[in-house]
């Protein structure tokens, strides 16, 4: 009875909590919400609330900063925070360099267009073809005159400054043209001397990816099969530069070859000889450049600068109307390495793109896609998971248009072979139809450390996959016949995309890769020409006439978020937010073959990587 007492009260405590801890945690997350509004909202009032105008007679200024990309890199959020911080690679949308020249067009404010190469780290060539037709469409309907100025310029930055009709350059500057080429690291030796033994499985003489991993030189097929392409991607480089410059391909070519003896001409002045090469037009330091550029637009201050607004911060005060509307063409972009689950933008997850295009496939005001298509490929599987909802995109009633950018090979194509209709630049690398399947396994290493393996077994394959063992031939001839027969459905797959006999595109097949304009001749794309004849494609079979809108179908920031970072942004003007740049300088260097090298690193001990992936890409010119 003392007991029951005695405890009642302790009881009553305990149920009372039970019942009001939630709204004490409610009220606890709305506090800490409310506080970290109002201190946004503090750091507005400071730093923020400033409204960028443009005056009469200014230039439009594009300054590409790190690599032009479709689509870019990471999560949302820390791409966003990465890019305020300075300490993430840069990356410039082509999207947006395509709006804001759209929009200059007409904006009578907007008196000329200023191109700065200096802070581009590279960009494809496909890329850049598409910002030269949008320059061209400016210059075409608008009349105004599109300045280059330029310190260095790499082979990439040289093309972009080319657009120009009037090429600056800096009296200290560097320009370098060198062609087009593959070499690459080869591991046999080193691997071997580790005690590591690299089992290739293929089909396909041209299916030259995993080279490096059981051969000390470049196949004989895949020099043949890599000057190919790079011949003719050489010969759309010089066109273009040639077209504008007033010269022929032949003269290029020879100014290219002869750039030692030029530059000793010249008395080792790379801007005086590039101006006497015809490939610039004047030499002058940065304060005449000013000078020059105002006269087709005006001085913005004392210092003799150009009055000129960077393509960003004409965006932002140009945010395009949101208005409601029943007919969409979305665009997903499918850019980077292929490769299982869900991957961050910048990389193709096999999941979490497929997961965008069945975004795509249930928004009824949706009516037509177009999958913009920039890898080189990766896991096989995944590029299926993506293929397959392509697929059904089709049986909803919905057309799918595929617009291949710089490369869209292997994997790249697989995904893209069973569209309605394929578009790629005369630039874009493609086909590399093939897979391989790579294991490795380590025994002689365990047999240097003196380390030994045994056990039993149900079956005669329990531990086929034990990396520590030696590989059965019974089982390699397993894998092989798997192979095979992957490569058969890919084949048979293109083939009855395409309407080709599947004889045929096994002759084209077999790994090879190709140009678009190479790839158009064999069948294996519909038609040559950019995004914008992509979406206006997918336009018409949605039977859309000119009544609709484009949505990008990506993963976005939230309103909190979004608004985070935005305060984050205007803070930063202030606040020193930057990290470290040695850290930024490695990161750089190791961009190109982070992607490259996951593919290998991901994969578990004795997994056999089944990949529809070639290190055919170009993407950044050197």
């Amino acid at each position: 009875m003392n007991t029951t007492s005695h405890n009642t009260p302790s009881t009553m405590k305990t149920l009372f909590a039970f019942f009001t801890r939630p709204f004490i945690l409610v009220a606890n997350f709305t506090r800490h919400l409310i506080l970290l509004l109002l201190f946004l909202a503090i750091l507005y009032f400071f730093f923020g609330g400033k409204t960028l105008t443009i005056s009469e007679q200014t230039a439009l200024v594009l300054a590409p900063k790190g690599f032009v990309v479709d689509q870019f890199s990471g999560d949302p959020t820390s791409q966003a925070i990465d890019n305020i911080r300075g300490t993430d690679i840069p990356e410039t949308r082509v999207r947006d360099i395509l709006r804001a020249i759209q929009i200059a067009t007409n904006d009578e404010k907007i008196s000329a267009l200023v191109l700065n190469p200096d802070y581009m780290w590279g960009a494809g060539l496909a890329n850049l073809r598409e910002i030269e037709y949008a320059i061209d469409d400016f210059r075409n309907q608008s009349g105004k005159p599109v300045i280059a100025m330029a310190t260095n310029l790499s082979q990439a930055q040289y093309y972009f400054a080319s657009l120009a009709d009037e090429v600056l350059m800096d009296p200290q500057g560097f320009l370098f043209l060198q062609g087009f080429g593959s070499y690459r690291n080869y591991f046999k030796d080193g691997l071997e001397k580790l005690g590591v033994d690299v089992h290739l499985f293929k089909v396909g003489e041209y299916k030259s990816a995993a080279e490096p991993y059981v051969r000390n030189d470049m196949s004989q097929e895949a020099k043949e099969a890599g000057l190919h392409f790079m011949n003719d991607l050489w010969e759309t480089y010089l066109t273009g530069i040639a077209q504008r410059r007033g010269l022929s391909t032949e003269e290029l070519q020879e100014i290219v070859d002869q750039q030692a003896q030029r530059l000793m001409q010249n008395k080792g002045s790379v801007a005086d000889m590039a101006v006497d090469a015809g490939l610039v037009d004047r030499v002058m330091k940065q304060s005449f450049m000013h000078k020059r550029i105002a006269e087709v637009s005006s001085f913005d201050d004392a210092n003799n600068h150009f009055r000129g607004v960077a393509f960003e911060d004409y965006l932002a005060m140009n945010l395009p109307e949101v208005l409601p509307n029943s007919n969409r063409i979305a665009v997903v972009v499918a850019e980077g390495v292929i490769m299982g689950g869900e991957q961050s933008p910048g990389t193709i997850g096999g999941a979490s793109t497929s997961a965008l295009l069945e975004q795509a496939r249930l928004d009824n005001s949706v009516k037509a896609v177009v999958l913009r298509v920039n890898s080189p490929g990766g896991g096989v599987y995944p590029s299926e998971q993506i293929r397959r909802q392509v697929d059904a995109l089709k049986v909803a009633g919905k057309p799918v248009v595929v617009s291949m950018g710089n490369v869209a090979a292997s994997g790249g194509y697989w995904v893209s072979m069973t569209a309605d209709s394929i578009w790629a630049d005369e630039a874009t690398i493609t086909g590399s139809i093939g897979i391989y399947g790579l294991l490795m396994t380590y025994p002689e290493l365990f047999n240097k450390l003196g380390i030994s393996t045994d056990g039993v077994g149900t079956t005669k394959w329990v531990g086929a996959f034990n990396p520590t063992k030696g590989l059965d031939p019974e089982f390699a001839d397993l894998i092989q016949s798997n192979i095979e027969y992957g490569y058969q459905q890919f084949i048979g797959s293109v083939a009855a995309a395409r309407n080709l006999d599947v004889e045929m595109v096994d002759r084209v097949a077999r790994g090879r890769v190709w140009t678009a304009k190479q790839a158009y001749d064999l069948g294996l794309i519909d038609q040559l020409g950019g995004m914008q004849q992509a979406i206006a494609d997918a336009a018409e079979r949605g039977g859309l006439g000119a009544d609709y809108e484009v949505t990008w179908v990506e993963e976005s920031l939230s309103l909190t978020e979004q608004l985070f970072v935005d305060m984050m942004a205007t803070a930063s003007e202030h606040i020193d937010l930057s990290g470290n740049q040695n850290s930024q300088n490695l990161q750089k260097l190791l961009q190109p073959f982070a992607a490259e090298l996951s593919l290998i690193l991901d994969a578990r001990p004795g997994e056999v990587l089944q990949m529809a992936h070639c290190m055919c890409e170009l993407n950044y010119l050197p």
